[in-house]
């Protein structure tokens, strides 16, 4: 795979071999790598996609890898289930309640910094976003107004958002 790559991107191997994620397995994260470099190439980016979920499944890093791909390549009912199981992980991390529609003020301080805190918040905008995008606009709007009240400190702009969804709905005056 070494040369193959090197051949094809013209990026010496060191960059594959890099380390980023100390708790993901080195030959996960260098199959994400290897995705990266050839996602134009789909059943190739798939591949190395495919061996790093199965060195490590629930790692954020794959799961992010895996939405990203999706969402790039214009899968949003793919882009949309690879969100969910983001949301569930980023749930998990901040011990959340797994459903969006249950979470409240009470369960985090949604106005902190906290990287957790952070994560779950983008993820849910994610996830609104690809339902928007793959054609459940009821879902999508749930999820980013949800957001949009938990996330005061609007660190992720779901309002904006929200605003050029409601703008674009509107017939031109």
């Amino acid at each position: 795979m070494n040369d193959e790559l090197q051949a094809t991107t013209g990026l010496a191997t060191g960059w594959l071999d890099r380390r980023s994620y100390p708790d993901l397995p080195p030959e996960a994260e260098r199959s994400l790598r290897a995705a990266a470099l050839c996602w134009q190439r789909e059943t190739e980016a798939e591949s190395h996609l495919e061996r790093a979920r199965k060195l490590a499944p629930g790692h954020v890093a794959v799961l992010i890898a895996d939405y990203r791909f999706q969402l790039y390549k214009h899968r949003f009912a793919e882009a949309r289930e690879a969100a969910t199981r983001c949301l569930a992980a980023a749930a998990h991390r901040l011990q959340v309640p797994a459903d969006f529609r249950q979470v409240g003020p009470e369960h985090a301080a949604f106005s902190e910094m906290d990287a957790d805190v952070r994560f779950w918040l983008f993820t849910l905008q994610a996830y609104g976003y690809v339902s928007l995008r793959a054609g459940d606009p009821a879902e999508g709007r749930a999820a980013l107004e949800h957001l949009a009240s938990l996330d005061v400190a609007d660190q992720t702009k779901t309002r904006v958002l929200l605003q050029v969804i409601v703008a674009a709905g509107r017939p031109d005056d």
